[in-house]
């Protein structure tokens, strides 16, 4: 049973605070399919938030199952969410995938058998067994919302909080997927299903009505009464008289008359509803009722069988690593875009070097400043010029890594996902491909080029470090970011100012660089590739062409360790919040 006693939500808002939902009052018994309706800003979005345990009330309690929620918070596998955006769903997995792929987050100790058993399942009683094997961005809207059902029932739940589930579909599908939430909510022997949507159309399919407006609960009961307690002809004409009076004498109007509601149509469960509005039913209208919540202490909850345990953090990320590298190589565009960078940037590298090659090969110990000078430029530029290839791979590896995906990590993070699982596996893809790009570049630049002189292995590692502590920087921006192309723009900000920067460094004061320098990640993985040019012939004009400080390999090195551990901590931050 879920029972909600007083609960009250206020936000902040620029004139102090905003009251979205105000003591709101009902209770809603086992195997019960409930509608919560009204108009946008109404407070249904707001009242699901509260119920699937996303948000805590201002005041108020949330009891589920005789436990109050603020007290003992619900297990995740207890509670199937469906949110109202189709950006939940991941297009480029099939139907199928999707199914197993949500078994393999929520719930352990499957055999895979046992997983395919239960899919299969999932897409007989959701009717989505013809469209197993399609993509998910190739279905219609209505197979989408069957889908996010579908997801959300994986771990059998008691609880089943809908959010516009039916909304802006023709009447036809409106009426099959409210059957199906009639069918889900029977499914279960301790399960209850709410329904939060606009429409007004197919309220006799729901066992009972809520109706909300403004925050205030004006009417709960079955669908049958409305009309006749809002003195309306017909439903479309809720809206119209909702706005006719201050939603604060529609809340009060409710209280004054709850009761004698909730004991005309018994909704204590003492004896069958009555089926008319006559004289019986107003003479019990007039009697003390069943309480504030609207069914009586007499009625006994079905025992809830135990939720399944959630599968442990290590095998959470191994699934979410697999399923992120099934995906670009699945999505054509994705693994082409990275292919060209792995190609192009070191052919870009190479331009730069070749035309200089032969001054690099007259360098001895006692060749003229014609020689040296031009020499000495080619090294600089080289080195900076494949830091900056480095960034711009980490830039496009990691900016939209997580911002793209936001509302698919929030669904899958209410259903019980570890962010330390999420976190690691998007470490684990962002970084492979970073490092591989970079690898890649100073490998075949040095191949194609001769290599410039000094030690090649600590240039190759600053390299790739270079560009594992930016992802990392590019993976927490795109955590703190609310959606990709936020990310993106702000990843490429950060790109371009350390490109100002280090660029400036090179003619800074060595005191006015030592303050800059610690924050550009750029410069750390310049200066210590320069430095690993010491002992040869052009370390010595380099030094003359730049005023800045050079950081020993080592150096360098840890500086880079900082950067990464602060993208992961911005990224930590980042997913803690709900967005």
């Amino acid at each position: 049973m879920l029972e909600l006693t007083g609960v009250s939500r206020t936000v902040p808002h620029k004139r102090g605070t905003l009251t979205v939902l105000n003591e709101a009052s009902f209770c809603v018994p086992p195997g019960h399919l409930m509608t919560v309706i009204g108009a946008t800003g109404s407070g249904k979005t707001s009242l699901i938030t509260l119920l699937a345990g996303h948000d805590a009330p201002s005041q108020g309690a949330i009891l589920f199952q005789g436990r109050d929620c603020a007290v003992e918070a619900p297990h995740p596998n207890s509670i199937g969410h469906v949110p109202a955006s189709d950006d939940v769903l991941c297009e480029a997995l099939t139907v199928r995938e999707s199914v197993m792929s949500a078994l393999m987050l929520r719930v352990a100790g499957q055999s895979r058998e046992e997983r395919v058993a239960r899919a299969s399942h999932l897409l007989v009683g959701t009717g989505l067994e013809t469209a197993a094997t399609a993509r998910v961005g190739t279905l219609t809207l209505p197979q989408k919302r069957r889908l996010k059902l579908a997801l959300a029932l994986v771990s059998d739940p008691a609880l089943v909080l809908c959010d516009e589930f039916t909304d802006g579909l023709d009447a036809r599908s409106e009426r099959e997927l409210a059957a199906l939430l009639k069918f889900v909510a029977g499914d279960h022997p301790a399960r209850v299903v709410i329904h939060a949507t606009q429409t007004v159309g197919n309220l006799a399919a729901y066992d009972t009505v809520v109706i909300l407006h403004e925050g205030h609960v004006c009417f709960h009961g079955p669908s049958r009464a409305v009309t006749h307690y809002f003195s309306i002809p017909a439903m479309d004409e809720l809206y119209p008289r909702l706005a006719k009076r201050p939603a604060e004498r529609w809340g009060d109007s409710w209280c004054r008359h709850r009761d004698s509601y909730y004991e005309a149509f018994k909704l204590g469960g003492l004896g069958e509803p009555a089926t008319s509005l006559g004289d019986e039913e107003s003479a019990a209208a007039r009697k003390a009722g069943a309480g504030r919540t609207g069914f009586t202490e007499s009625r006994t909850a079905a025992a809830a069988p135990e939720p399944p345990p959630l599968p442990s953090a290590t095998a959470q990320a191994r699934h979410l690593m697999l399923r992120r590298w099934t995906l670009m190589r699945r999505t054509r565009a994705q693994w082409l875009r990275h292919l060209g960078v792995l190609l192009l940037c070191p052919a870009a590298a190479v331009l730069l070097v070749l035309p200089n090659r032969g001054f690099l090969e007259k360098l001895s110990a006692d060749a003229g400043p014609e020689v040296l000078w031009p020499a000495a430029y080619t090294c600089m530029m080289a080195l900076w010029v494949q830091i900056l290839l480095v960034l711009m791979m980490a830039v496009r590896a990691g900016a939209r890594e997580i911002g793209g995906e936001r509302p698919l990590y929030e669904r899958e993070r209410a259903g019980g996902l570890r962010l330390g699982a999420y976190l690691a596996a998007k470490l684990g893809f962002v970084l492979p491909l970073v490092l591989l790009q970079s690898l890649a570049l100073g490998v075949l630049a040095d191949m194609l080029t001769g290599g410039l002189p000094g030690h090649a292995l600590p240039r190759l590692l600053l390299l790739a470090l270079t560009g594992c502590a930016f992802g990392c920087l590019c993976l927490g921006i795109s955590a703190c970011s609310a959606d990709a192309g936020r990310a993106h723009s702000r990843a490429w900000m950060l790109f371009f100012f350390n490109l100002i920067l280090a660029g400036a460094l090179l003619g800074f004061p060595r005191v006015l660089g030592g303050v800059i320098h610690p924050f550009i990640t750029a410069y750390h993985g310049w200066s210590g590739s320069v430095e690993t040019l010491r002992d040869t012939a052009v370390f010595e004009p380099v030094t003359r062409l730049v005023r800045t400080w050079f950081a020993t390999p080592a150096q360098a090195m840890w500086a880079l360790g900082g950067h990464s551990l602060v993208g992961v901590l911005l990224a930590w931050f980042g997913l803690r919040n709900r967005r």
